[in-house]
């Protein structure tokens, strides 16, 4: 990249909007299994009973020898399960008797720090698509902006709990429309670049297709915006010694996995990694994934901390914000 970009990126996963009463891969199957139109096709609900990951029942049904109608049914439930995973991000609300009292103040100043300086470039990499981030960050210094993409409603943001609706959904550029969008990357704030898509989103034949299942790398070779992602990412880690911080992903997608492998061998990134396993259980986990051995070189430290434990209820700076600081920000 010829732009400079900021020396710290921020990157997260699933895990991180759990944090907030988001749905990890097990409750996202439970909702799949219970919904009344899965119950009402057998073998979509045989394919349930002997495979807990969702995301491979999807992929077995939309590429494998089934119904046009069982296709349907399982796109039109997986978005009905999203927008349950929506209505859990709008309604969540920051109070000291709620489920999840992470203090939102404290989440939105560690976001900030990664829209970098007055000339340099800041990202957020996700592969989230739920809007958390997009109804609940707020900052009056550092805005958030999907590159090569116009954004769902504002209004969806200023009014929280507004749901969205079929005709707020986006339809995504097509390769020529994206063309001069790598110069339209701007300093002092923060590209939410979501890689895998995102709920509201619709691909750029207008239909509703997520990237989840197998073979990631074509359904993401296959979408122009989400191949430009892709090749962002690619970039962005490629410059020299930059730090990777890591919130809520379980390196089980191996193609994110290699590309940090390889920035890990040829570029010296490091990666710093908050997740509230035990630390020999994450070591144990990260030995057993693809490229795990290269990755655990690049890691360069670990907070085994909820997002509550780094930003609690009370508004104090507390003892693992304070590490995370020191140690990753050199603050």
């Amino acid at each position: 990249m010829t732009q400079k970009t900021c020396e710290y990126i921020l990157f997260t996963g699933a895990g991180f909007t759990k944090n907030f009463g988001g749905l990890l891969a097990k409750e996202m199957w439970s909702k799949i299994f219970n919904n009344s139109k899965t119950q009402s096709f057998p073998r979509i609900k045989e394919l349930l009973i002997n495979d807990f990951d969702y995301e491979s029942i999807y992929h077995k049904i939309i590429n494998g020898n089934y119904t046009e109608e069982e296709k349907d049914v399982i796109s039109d439930v997986i978005l009905e399960v999203y927008r349950s995973l929506d209505n859990i991000c709008s309604e969540w609300i920051f109070r000291n008797d709620a489920p999840n009292p992470v203090n939102i103040y404290g989440v939105n100043r560690l976001i900030k720090r990664f829209s970098g300086g007055p000339n340099e470039i800041g990202f957020f990499f996700t592969l989230n698509q739920d809007l958390f981030v997009e109804r609940h960050f707020n900052s009056s210094s550092a805005g958030l902006i999907h590159p090569g993409v116009r954004k769902i409603p504002d209004v969806h943001k200023t009014i929280i709990k507004l749901p969205l609706e079929n005709k707020d959904f986006i339809k995504l550029p097509i390769e020529s429309e994206l063309e001069g969008a790598a110069t339209k990357l701007y300093s002092a704030t923060i590209h939410y670049v979501k890689l895998h898509g995102s709920y509201g989103w619709l691909n750029s034949s207008g239909l509703n297709r997520y990237v989840i299942g197998k073979d990631k790398e074509d359904q993401i070779a296959g979408e122009p915006l989400l191949s430009w992602y892709y090749d962002l990412f690619r970039k962005v880690l490629s410059q020299p010694s930059r730090k990777l911080l890591i919130i809520g992903y379980g390196f089980r997608d191996a193609h994110i996995n290699e590309l940090m492998a390889r920035s890990i061998k040829d570029y010296n990134l490091m990666l710093y990694v908050i997740s509230p396993s035990d630390q020999a259980k994450f070591i144990d986990s990260l030995k057993s994934v693809e490229f795990g051995e290269m990755l655990l070189q690049g890691l360069s430290g670990y907070f085994p901390y909820k997002l509550l434990d780094i930003f609690p209820t009370d508004q104090s700076d507390s003892h693992a914000w304070r590490e995370l600081l020191t140690t990753f920000f050199n603050a």
